[in-house]
């Protein structure tokens, strides 16, 4: 299991506790929260409990999974990345900020330190996220935060940063 705490002003991003899957199913499960990710996606308690051991405890290889905190220790959204390839170094990013917490610079914070994790302690390459085409505010935001289009694929808007992308963004900065 990974019990990574990694911190910058403000915020914080660590794994769940088994006490914090309600908040990722209610997260999950609201509308307005996940509208530009496809929908609400309702977990059963035995979804919940199996989706928990692959992602969390004892979680694997390939997949990390943190709730974002703000300075009151209230989780306010989610991050992660997910189906890392060995052989390429590469992995889906994926961020949710609960609506009503939207605005407030949660991503902003979080995206650097899940990215300098994902780079230097991970050892990572290059982190994508293919977004939806419709997703306009999510395309916005991570380019906003460094991202770069790639032309790739035509059924999502390919977003990718890699490690050498990071360090001339956001250099060398520690947690």
């Amino acid at each position: 299991m990974n019990t990574k705490i990694l911190k910058t002003s403000g915020i914080y991003i660590r794994p769940p506790k088994p006490e914090e899957m309600d908040y990722i199913i209610k997260l999950w499960a609201d509308p307005l929260s996940m509208a530009e990710v496809g929908g609400p996606v309702h977990l059963t308690e035995e979804q919940a409990t199996k989706w928990f051991s692959r992602m969390v405890s004892p979680g694997s290889k390939t997949d990390r999974y943190f709730l974002i905190f703000n300075q009151s220790d209230q989780p306010v959204g989610e991050i992660s990345f997910h189906r890392y390839d060995l052989s390429t170094g590469t992995a889906e990013f994926n961020i949710k900020v609960e609506h009503c917490h939207r605005g407030q610079g949660y991503a902003g914070k979080a995206v650097p330190l899940l990215l300098r994790y994902f780079f230097f302690d991970f050892g990572g390459k290059v982190m994508c996220d293919p977004v939806a085409l419709d997703n306009q505010p999510g395309q916005k935001a991570l380019i906003k935060l460094g991202f770069k289009k790639d032309a790739s694929r035509q059924d999502v808007c390919l977003l990718k940063m890699t490690k050498e992308d990071f360090l001339d963004i956001y250099g060398n900065i520690s947690p």
